[in-house]
């Protein structure tokens, strides 16, 4: 059965004599159809050992995003229409800190385009499903998925989806934009790219299409789009993305078509590698491209004081300390080790 356990290690501090350790975390199905995770921390300088946890409840979200930079997300859709939404809705609610609007959200989601997530929680789902005699098939995604690696209080406010979210001092959190529009097919495309180039709707609408909109394509291969000055994790809604980047479209003919697309996002740092998941969402969308990215950012962190930067000019020195830079996308060292 596709992913029954997953498992990575992610470097952490010691508590104890402030060296590094190691953290190895983890889901696997107990009982073949109990979601379960696990998280144990090793100091290979003072000794010490810790054990976090071992058990069935809600996998927390530091856990399952460094599981899907290591791995990757994976796919849950149904191989036949649905004829019993009561069932799958039964199973959704199963999982634990999942409102009423949520499971719905879900339920739509799967009815017409897939669920995403680790591979150990689309084979949970995948077993839950066939229990009530719903079938459904579990497939690997795009390839690797991007965290959030900006500051951290913008990703607060991402969230938040630039809702005014709080710091936890009293103070109001940095807006970091809209929440992005999620694009499903090719009709939503052209209602949502439609109704930014009629004047007649917004006088902002016209200067808006002129320039390039903030784009992610979420660990479900969706297309979501905001304003240019949106930030990418908040266009994301704080998850982690396939790729993120800059996009402009223009008209061609009767329809539209991509005119520039980058991955240039200094929230995410999503490698050139991350175009596969691009293309695949815009041609499901009906919408010709380049078939590259018109333009290629290059990002790497500084293994010497660990600064992210952006390559120029094939230049690969830390504009920070001068030190080289590696030939390889290094960015999140979960994902790069993996």
């Amino acid at each position: 059965m596709i992913g029954t356990a997953q498992g990575v290690r992610v470097d952490v501090r010691c508590e104890g004599c402030g060296g590094t350790a190691a953290r190895s975390v983890g889901q696997f199905l107990m009982y073949g159809r109990e979601l379960w995770w696990d998280a144990e921390c090793t100091c290979p300088q003072c000794g010490a050992t810790m054990c976090e946890y071992w058990g069935p409840e809600a996998t927390p979200e530091d856990v399952r995003e460094a599981l899907l930079a290591a791995h990757g997300p994976a796919r849950l859709r149904l191989t036949a229409p649905l004829t019993d939404p009561v069932a799958v809705l039964r199973v959704l609610r199963e999982r634990p800190g999942t409102s009423l609007r949520q499971v719905r959200e879900l339920l739509a989601r799967l009815r017409d385009f897939w669920l995403s997530g680790t591979a150990v929680e689309m084979a949970y789902l995948r077993v839950r499903l066939a229990e009530r005699g719903v079938v459904a098939e579990v497939a690997d995604g795009f390839g690797r998925a991007y965290r959030y690696v900006g500051p951290p209080e913008l990703r607060a406010a991402g969230v938040g989806a630039g809702a005014g979210a709080g710091t936890g001092d009293g103070r109001e959190a940095p807006s970091a934009g809209p929440a992005g529009q999620p694009v499903r097919t090719a009709g939503e495309f052209a209602a949502w790219a439609d109704a930014r180039t009629d004047a007649r709707t917004d006088l902002r609408t016209a200067a808006e299409s002129a320039e390039p909109f903030t784009f992610v394509v979420d660990l479900g291969g969706m297309l979501r789009l905001a304003p240019r000055r949106s930030e990418h994790v908040a266009c994301a809604g704080g998850e982690p993305v396939l790729s993120a980047g800059e996009i402009g479209f223009r008209r061609s003919g009767g329809g539209w078509e991509v005119a520039t697309v980058s991955n240039l996002s200094t929230g995410y740092c999503p490698d050139t590698a991350s175009w596969p998941a691009v293309a695949a969402a815009l041609t499901r969308l009906g919408l010709p491209h380049p078939g590259a990215f018109t333009y290629e950012a290059v990002f790497r962190r500084c293994p010497r004081c660990a600064e992210c930067n952006l390559v120029r000019e094939e230049h690969y020195a830390c504009v920070f300390c001068d030190a080289d830079l590696p030939e390889h996308w290094n960015v999140d060292p979960v994902a790069a080790a993996a």
